[in-house]
């Protein structure tokens, strides 16, 4: 596709940076990824545990994500994903109930027979709204409002947005619940609207050491343990990166994976406007304990609770998706909180979590023991999830930045996908399309 072999670093080598490097080297550029951890993977990453991989944090493929079945398919990894029936529940008032189908919904006990028919109409509504420029200038609030009314936006939709976005779940706009309805009821299948989703044996990283491993068949040069100090920039356009171990290297084209922020400081030359842009954009963290047990805990894959006392926001047993042979047989939940910036649990050390965690895990399953624990670890994140303020449309950055040379692609920019294997992939795609069509002119 290009007359030269250009030169392409791309900064970060999580799952967009390792897709944008696959798909770019087979158009026949030369390609170095710079990551300063000494993995791949980013969020996607893992760690090792009894002689398996085990996901730092938990991560879903839909039956209906097709760019993520897309790239198992090519790299050739297909005969390792596998589909599953999964299910979902809900924690109100110490007692767990099904949320599956339309007949769990018309049982649902904590709301009365016309709070469960709204709740209904709130997902079949969102299926027929596609203006979602709209919806951004609308309060989550009011949207939910509108259809569910105030006892299931109570009982419901707002332990939900707490859960989800911590302190600033007031500020966010109904784009972010309109993302969430449209792309789970994708994952419904017939009339029985069983729930379906696939994993990837030994999770995300499969894809990403498949495609990891075709690039470097093709020339891609991955330097791990390498961070990016500064993307340089001459007369407006950057020229070269300098970085972790002292090297100044010289490219042709750059490609950020980076968060806004992080990107922010590599780019001292850059017009102050666009570095304040991206330093301004605020993300949510996570805290996420893994409880590796001995046995299953709950029936379901995802178990949302309304309690707004419980610290951690869900009870996600993976392994009600993932056949548990596939990780030695053990039991792995994830119990995750996700932070405000300001929230001080970030500063919490391990051993608080455990204790505050477990206690209200007990509190949630009486009769839970201790001896069904075979390890507690704690991971956490500080870049997840972006918040976006209605409104703020015009303060998403383009592909194409005011640098020369320099593209960039994140998290922020997907928006008002949510930030997914698939709305990531999908992106990666977009991004290597404006490459291409500059590249060519």
């Amino acid at each position: 596709m290009t007359n030269n072999k250009q030169r392409i670093a791309i900064i970060g080598g999580g799952i967009m940076g390792v897709t944008l490097a696959y798909r770019l080297s087979q158009q026949d550029f030369a390609v170095t990824v710079y990551e300063r951890g000494p993995s791949l993977g980013g969020l996607a990453s893992y760690f090792d545990y009894d002689g398996i991989r085990i996901d730092r944090f938990y991560h879903t493929i839909l039956s209906s994500d097709m760019s993520m079945q897309d790239l198992i398919e090519e790299s050739g990894v297909a005969d390792r994903l596998h589909f599953t029936e999964t299910k979902q529940g809900f924690y109100d008032g110490g007692k767990l109930y099904p949320f599956n189908t339309p007949m769990d919904l018309m049982r649902f006990p904590p709301l009365n027979i016309i709070q469960r028919f709204r709740l209904g109409l709130q997902v079949i509504y969102a299926q027929f709204e596609s203006d979602w420029q709209t919806i951004d200038q609308i309060p989550v609030e009011h949207w939910l409002l509108k259809v569910s009314g105030r006892g299931v936006y109570n009982k419901v939709w707002q332990p939900l947005l707490r859960a989800k976005f911590d302190t600033v779940s007031e500020d966010v706009p109904a784009t972010y619940i309109w993302s969430r309805l449209k792309r789970m009821m994708g994952t419904r299948q017939g009339v029985t609207s069983k729930e379906m989703m696939c994993y990837l044996e030994n999770g995300y990283y499969t894809l990403i050491e498949a495609m990891a491993a075709a690039c470097e068949q093709r020339g891609v040069d991955f330097k791990l343990n390498t961070g990016v100090d500064e993307i340089v920039i001459e007369n407006g356009a950057a020229t070269a990166i300098q970085t972790s171990d002292g090297r100044t290297e010289p490219y042709d084209i750059f490609v950020s994976t980076l968060p806004s922020p992080v990107l922010a400081p590599l780019i001292p030359g850059a017009a102050q406007a666009f570095r304040k842009q991206l330093s301004s954009q605020a993300y949510l963290g996570v805290l996420c304990p893994l409880l590796i047990l001995k046995r299953k805990l709950t029936p379901y894959y995802v178990l949302n609770i309304t309690d707004s006392s419980i610290p951690f926001t869900a009870v996600v047993e993976t392994t009600n998706l993932i056949d548990p042979q596939h990780v030695n047989n053990h039991h792995l939940v994830y119990l995750p909180k996700y932070l405000a910036p300001d929230n001080e649990m970030a500063q919490w050390p391990d051993d608080k979590v455990e204790a505050e965690w477990m206690r209200y895990l007990k509190q949630m399953f009486p009769d839970f023991d201790e001896s069904w624990i075979e390890d507690f670890i704690v991971q956490r994140a500080r870049y997840v999830e972006p918040i976006r303020p209605m409104g703020t449309l015009d303060q998403i950055p383009s592909i194409k930045t005011p640098v020369g040379n320099l593209y960039m692609g994140n998290t922020v920019m997907i928006y008002p996908s949510l930030g997914n294997g698939e709305a990531v992939t999908s992106f990666a795609s977009r991004m290597i399309e404006q490459i291409l069509q500059d590249v060519r002119g």
